[in-house]
C-alpha cells in the first residue's frame, strides 16, 4: 500500500459501535452522552472504553451551501453488557 507521507498509519481495534448524527459545532456532548448511554442500557450494550470514539463529517459542499451548517457523525464503541 502506498501511503502518503503526510498520513500515519493506525491499527483500528474492530467491534461494534452507536452512531449518533448532530449539527457540527452545535451539539451538547454531555446530553448527547446521556441519551446514548440510555439507549445502549436498554438494549444490552454499554461503552466499550478500550476504544477511542470517532467522528466525522458527512456534509458535502452542496449539502453545506443549502442546510448552512455541516452534519457530524459521533461513533461510539460499544460491547455487550
Amino acid at each position: 500500500m502506498n501511503v502518503p507521507n503526510e498520513f500515519e498509519i493506525i491499527d483500528l481495534k474492530g467491534g461494534l459501535y452507536a452512531v449518533a448524527t448532530d449539527i457540527d459545532q452545535k451539539t451538547d456532548k454531555g446530553l448527547m452522552d446521556t441519551e446514548i448511554d440510555q439507549f445502549l442500557s436498554e438494549n444490552g450494550f454499554k461503552r466499550d472504553t478500550s476504544r477511542s470514539e470517532l467522528g466525522n463529517i458527512i456534509t458535502s459542499p452542496l449539502a453545506k451551501k443549502i442546510m448552512g451548517y455541516e452534519q457530524m457523525d459521533y461513533y461510539i464503541p460499544i460491547k455487550a453488557k
